[in-house]
């Protein structure tokens, strides 16, 4: 993984503008649901002295489609940048070892993305996004519900669903993710291959396991490590230098906010390395489930998989 990152660093680019993207959107978005909120008749509460507005049923329909709109584009931006660097990581692996040396596969992924696989990143992403617009909706009526309802018992059982409803969005975003990689690597549509990632996982389910396992505990150190640093870096200027001791009376504040913004900034950027770990394990899988003739994989992968065929035959003789 760190490999196919090297060679293709313009894949840095794809969180940046996809939150620019998504920060046009959320603007159109939020204009257009001024407006909306606006339509209905002002009605004066007794309790605050603010008024509020009352909706008829064709408002709220509105409004509620709106909301799902805004579920929907967002978790296609995410879907298209996620299927982007699945092709783009799967183009690599088959490709690393070539006159090329598997550069250029950024491009390709977009291209693929956009010319022949939209319809099954709007399909995933709209899964996304009826599994939100269901939790906001529960949400809303719980809280109606607690508050009409003083029982433990119910509050207890509005929390559990609320949990698993949690969840469930957890386990649809969790299989659309690896779906995606199965688009890029078989060119199937999206239900065949949500089910053949869902089987993948299932018969490797140890390597699975023991990947996340370790990207996990490499992506939270790598997060954990730069924000620290750059929290360190940013105290050691504001105490050490003169300008800013003179300036600044609470340099721990500033420390705080610089490594949470160093914290959110570096999780979106390696997630980039997670998720084309899990690019490069499928394609590796589905190389060696098909028995893929090409010789331009790569050489780490070519002894991993020579050492796997020893092992299997020794233990079998054994």
């Amino acid at each position: 993984t760190a490999q196919y990152v090297a060679s293709n660093l313009r894949i840095f680019f794809l969180p940046l503008c996809a939150y620019f993207v998504c920060m046009v959107w959320l603007t159109v978005w939020l204009v257009s649901a001024v407006f909306v909120f606006s339509i209905g008749e002002p009605v004066k509460r007794d309790e605050y002295p603010l008024t509020e507005m009352k909706w008829d049923d064709n408002t709220r329909y509105i409004f509620l489609f709106q909301l799902f709109m805004l579920f929907w584009i967002n978790a296609f931006i995410m879907g298209m940048c996620q299927f982007i660097i699945a092709a783009s990581a799967c183009i690599w692996y088959f490709e690393c070892e070539t006159d090329t040396g598997g550069k250029g596969s950024v491009g390709r992924g977009m291209y693929w993305a956009f010319r022949f696989h939209m319809g099954s990143v709007a399909f995933g992403s709209a899964l996304i996004a009826i599994c939100q617009i269901i939790r906001v909706l529960f949400e809303y009526y719980r809280k109606k519900i607690q508050a009409a309802n003083k029982n433990a018992c119910v509050k207890c059982l509005l929390c559990y669903t609320s949990y698993l409803l949690y969840l469930l969005e957890k386990c649809i975003k969790f299989i659309t993710k690896n779906a995606y990689i199965q688009v890029a690597l078989t060119n199937d549509w999206f239900c065949k291959a949500a089910w053949n990632a869902f089987a993948l996982i299932i018969k490797n389910v140890a390597t699975f396991g023991w990947l996340n396992t370790i990207g996990f505990v490499l992506n939270w150190f790598g997060v954990c490590g730069i924000s620290c640093l750059n929290a360190f870096c940013a105290y050691i200027a504001l105490t050490k230098m003169d300008h800013f001791k003179l300036i600044v009376t609470q340099p721990f504040v500033i420390c705080v906010l610089i490594g949470l913004m160093t914290f959110f900034i570096a999780k979106s950027f390696l997630s980039i390395f997670s998720f084309s770990m899990d690019a490069i394990l499928q394609s590796f899988l589905f190389d060696e489930a098909v028995g893929f003739p090409g010789q331009a994989r790569p050489k780490a992968m070519e002894n991993f998989k020579e050492t796997l065929d020893k092992n299997t035959k020794s233990v079998k003789s054994t």
